[in-house]
């Protein structure tokens, strides 16, 4: 009897309960916010090409990512200034201000002083900005209006246009010039973009201060407890929006070959937009290069349908302002979650 219940096969221990499965909201959950812009870029593009067939092809391609590199330069500094918690509405005529210094330096300082004039006017902006807002505690959005209605004023008091019209060709060498690639040929400003892109998105992630960025704009009262000195950071944050700006005013004439007073209007909704479709919080603490550059591609794509049904500037920017509006309308029903 002993034998039998000796030989008798041990229990097999129940297998452990296992959770629910996730499901496929939590699953998209996982995925960046900054990989969306991208998917929803894609998506458009297709849908462009069903519209009409000769858009969906490789030089059609590059010829809307060109479009929205552009977007994305002009919109790399209001990256900086979203992420800190603040937002930059001087963007349109620092970067005016800064391709007209240019054009009006290079005579006397030659191309590489004049662009470093240029990109140190929209410093200087930037850093007034900052400074207004950190030490008089104003808010961002009346501080940097009144900055750019400032700048248009400097603008039209200082600058002859008629005098303007000689474009450096080394601007179009690094931006409108194309060159071969794979049998495709690619605008110059796109490597240049991106270039610019990986250089800014390590700076926001791999250095402290960049890191202090983020903190400030997730919440400034935490920051300052943690010895964070958080009118420096900001006052920087402004500046390096102001030169970046400034470069993109020198990538635009460059690309375009052209000056106006309003120049840069294109880009006071377009930055804004890139910035909060690439999945950035409007109320700061998040944000990245590389989702600025896919909601500039999906602004980019956006225009292309809306030139495809001849609906012209003004509802490409009215389409912009309502993204904007739905981005906002749903941080204040979310929250910053």
């Amino acid at each position: 009897m002993s034998d039998l219940t000796l030989d008798k096969p041990a229990p097999v221990a129940a297998p452990a309960a296992s959770g629910p499965r996730p499901s496929l909201s939590d699953r998209l959950a996982l995925v960046p916010r900054s990989v969306w812009p991208f998917v929803v870029f894609g998506l458009l593009f297709v849908l462009g090409g069903a519209l009409r067939p000769s858009l969906f092809s490789v030089d059609a391609l590059l010829g809307t990512v060109a479009f929205a590199m552009i977007v994305a330069i002009a919109s790399f500094g209001q990256t900086v200034a979203v992420v800190q918690g603040g937002i930059d509405l001087s963007v349109p005529n620092t970067i005016a201000l800064s391709a007209l210094t240019f054009l009006t330096a290079v005579p006397r300082f030659g191309g590489v002083g004049a662009l470093l004039l240029a990109v140190a006017a929209g410093l200087v902006v930037g850093l007034l900005n900052g400074i207004v807002i950190a030490k008089l505690d104003l808010s961002p959005i009346v501080t940097t209006i009144a900055m750019n209605g400032l700048l248009l004023g400097v603008i039209l008091l200082n600058f002859d246009f008629s005098q303007l019209t000689d474009i450096p060709g080394f601007t179009r060498t690094l931006t409108a010039d194309k060159f071969s690639l794979f049998g495709a040929h690619v605008a110059a400003v796109i490597p240049l973009g991106l270039a610019l892109m990986l250089v800014l998105q390590a700076l926001l992630s791999l250095t402290g201060w960049g890191r202090s960025l983020f903190l400030v704009g997730a919440s400034a009262d935490m920051a300052r407890l943690s010895g964070q000195p958080v009118d420096r950071i900001r006052i920087l944050a402004y500046g390096l929006s102001g030169a970046l700006a400034a470069f993109a005013g020198i990538v635009i004439v460059g690309f375009y070959a052209q000056t106006s007073t309003g120049m840069g209007t294109p880009y006071l909704l377009g930055s804004v937009a890139a910035v909060v479709v690439g999945g950035a919080s409007i109320l700061g603490g998040r944000g990245s290069m590389i989702g600025t550059v896919g909601g500039a591609l999906v602004l980019g794509q956006v225009a292309t349908l809306v030139a495809i049904a001849n609906l012209g500037v003004n509802i490409q920017q009215l389409i912009y302002g309502l993204i904007i509006l739905l981005v906002v309308t749903g941080y204040g029903r979310g929250g910053n979650s």
